[in-house]
């Protein structure tokens, strides 16, 4: 290659060069300064400055919007019907109009052939004063998805995204706040629940409840404490309502009233916040077609001209009775400050009483004895928690008229530092399964489920300790075993291994005779059968019983446990130690075949 053709060469390769420089690497400030400004920019408007909006359609289909900003900071609508606005969906409707960039500004002449004459949308914007700030004039879509804008006061047009149009086309449901009521649950000290009952004149029932140093009580038709819980509850699913769809506004709102049951509602609920009133009316159901997500008609005091519909879960949620709003909770004391719990039942007195290592331990003739933590849990908690199924409305009466001039059970719970105990008296059973009640420093009778009452009943046969058995199965030195129809055995202990003694002398099986030792080691009552109730011999078949196991121990102590007949209800056995004849208690029946072994398993050898 000769110098020429190389000269020739390096010319055309710097030309590519610099042709690729020229056209494909631009500059990296020649972005910044071919930026395209946004509208807010341009205009000098910004989202939080405007306080009023107005969208005007040539399209008849659409209303024409006006929305305007209160002392609140809230958006709203006051064309085509006063209605609160969502203050979020208009807030991102101005982002998005004035966040639009101008992609090109155009000198014309003639606005008709860019749809500007009579355009599709005119959007006007209020900072402050009595114009507005500006006024915009959305034409005909151009090429490159664009569309053509006219600033009303201004001679040029400009380009923008053509989704500028969707931005602006909304109708005033989509603009519409979905809150059924504004209010703040925590600042509601009165609320009037007027029910429609059946054949009677409309609204006839009222329930009035007021809110006193935190604590809600129920003033009429009768004065009680009421459950807090339940209203706070109820406060703040009103609170968080939101409308399924709108009805009727304005002029439309007379004729939608007949229909929809508004004219004479199922229930009104009004709240009252200081000076304001929220009130809320419950009209016609309106079934689904698939009965499950059903719908009702509501019309609230705020906007008496709209008629909505909400889900039907409001009706159930705001039809409540005197005893749905009444705190049910039968007796007042702290369960966790308890320090003794005493059972009187006719001659019959259980205490229980709390230790400094907060373990629990039971009085009894003989000594004291080791209590169930789990079921005196349950019993502080269950009466804790105690809830009426009914109250009596006349409290006033012969407290003998329900057993509780003379009370068959009462319970009495001394809390630590408190000198007298919070004492519940249970009175007559009643055929459809609940018990009278009262708490001794209330007048108010009450009916209760029997379930825990009956627990109670059993006094020391439920709260004692469920092990049968205290003893480490390394201190089992001996053990015989009785079963009907098959021979008796004993084994004896021989450093860790058993060796039979009875009826034949030979190695036993340590698998087996340790698997029994430790089923006794850990044997737990499922429930000890009270001293009223216990069962005869031919119940229990203790005189002949099923299993008979006798554990001699190392400190010489021997244990008997007596396994007898099976429990019809339950499957469970009856079962007893011999030194404690009268105290009979139930096993689980899958603990039977671990104690029911036979001497062929015990001579069998171990592999």
């Amino acid at each position: 290659m000769n110098f020429r053709t190389t000269l020739i060469i390096i010319v055309l390769l710097a030309g590519i060069g610099g042709a690729y420089y020229l056209f494909f690497q631009e500059p990296s400030d020649k972005t910044v300064k071919n930026e395209k400004p946004p509208i807010h920019q341009v205009y000098g408007v910004t989202r939080d400055a405007v306080q009023q909006v107005e969208i005007a359609f040539a399209d008849a289909a659409y209303q024409d919007l006006k929305l305007v900003k209160d002392t609140t900071d809230n958006w709203q609508l006051t064309q085509p019907f006063q209605a609160d606005a969502d203050s979020e969906k208009v807030s991102q409707m101005l982002d998005d109009i004035l966040n639009k960039r101008v992609k090109q500004t155009l000198e014309v002449t003639e606005l008709a052939q860019y749809g500007l004459d009579a355009p599709s949308i005119t959007l006007s914007l209020w900072t402050k004063g009595g114009a507005p700030k500006a006024t915009f004039r959305i034409g005909k879509k151009a090429i490159n998805f664009s569309v053509y804008v006219k600033e009303k006061s201004e001679a040029h047009i400009f380009l923008i995204e053509s989704s500028a149009l969707d931005d602006l086309t909304k109708s005033p449901t989509d603009l519409r706040n979905r809150s059924v009521l504004k209010f703040n649950p925590e600042a509601v000290s009165g609320i009037q629940f007027k029910h429609k009952d059946a054949g009677s004149t409309p609204l006839s029932n009222t329930i009035n409840c007021e809110k006193r140093d935190g604590t809600w009580h129920v003033i009429h038709p009768l004065k009680a404490k009421a459950d807090t819980q339940e209203i706070e509850n109820l406060l703040s699913e009103l609170r968080s309502l939101k409308v399924s769809t709108f009805e009727a506004d304005g002029a439309d709102t007379q004729a939608q009233l007949e229909k929809s049951g508004l004219e004479d509602p199922r229930i009104q609920v009004e709240l009252i916040d200081g000076d304001n009133t929220y009130a809320i009316d419950i009209g016609a159901s309106i079934p689904s077609e698939d009965s499950t997500h059903g719908r009702v008609y509501v019309k609230t005091a705020v906007y008496q001209d709209a008629v909505y519909t909400v889900a039907e879960d409001i009706y159930h949620l705001l039809n409540k009775s005197v005893f749905d709003l009444r705190d049910k909770r039968v007796i007042d004391f702290q369960r966790t400050d308890t320090i003794r719990i005493e059972i009187k039942q006719d001659t019959e007195t259980t205490v229980c009483t709390k230790n400094f290592d907060n373990t629990w331990e039971l009085q009894t003739p003989t000594g004291k004895i080791k209590a169930d933590a789990e079921a005196v849990d349950n019993l502080l908690f269950g009466v804790d928690s105690l809830e009426a199924a009914a109250f009596v409305d006349d409290s006033t009466g012969s407290l003998a008229s329900y057993g509780l001039a003379t009370p068959s059970i009462k319970v009495a719970f001394t809390q630590r530092g408190e000198e007298e105990p919070t004492v519940l008296s249970i009175g007559d059973y009643m055929q459809d399964g609940t018990v009278y009640v009262k708490a001794e420093q209330s007048p108010q009778v009450s009916r209760v489920k029997r379930t825990l009452i009956d627990k109670i009943a059993q006094g020391i046969a439920w709260l004692r300790d469920k092990q049968v058995l205290n003893f480490h199965i390394d201190e089992a030195i001996r053990l015989t075993s009785t079963v009907p129809g098959t021979p008796v055995f004993t084994c004896q202990r021989l450093g860790t291994n058993w060796r039979l003694t009875a009826p034949v002398q030979e190695d036993a099986n340590n698998a087996e005779v340790n698997a029994i030792i430790y089923v006794l080691d850990d044997l737990m009552a499922a429930a000890f059968v009270g001293s009223k109730s216990t069962p005869t011999d031919a119940t229990t078949g203790f005189s002949t019983p099923n299993v008979q196991l006798t554990v001699e121990l190392r400190n010489q102590k021997v244990y008997t446990l007596q396994i007898g007949n099976r429990v019809d209800a339950s499957g469970r056995f009856y079962a007893r130690l011999q030194h404690e004849p009268n105290l009979i208690f139930l096993l689980d029946a899958e603990l039977i075949p671990k104690l029911k072994t036979t001497l062929e398993l015990i001579r069998t050898s171990e592999e």
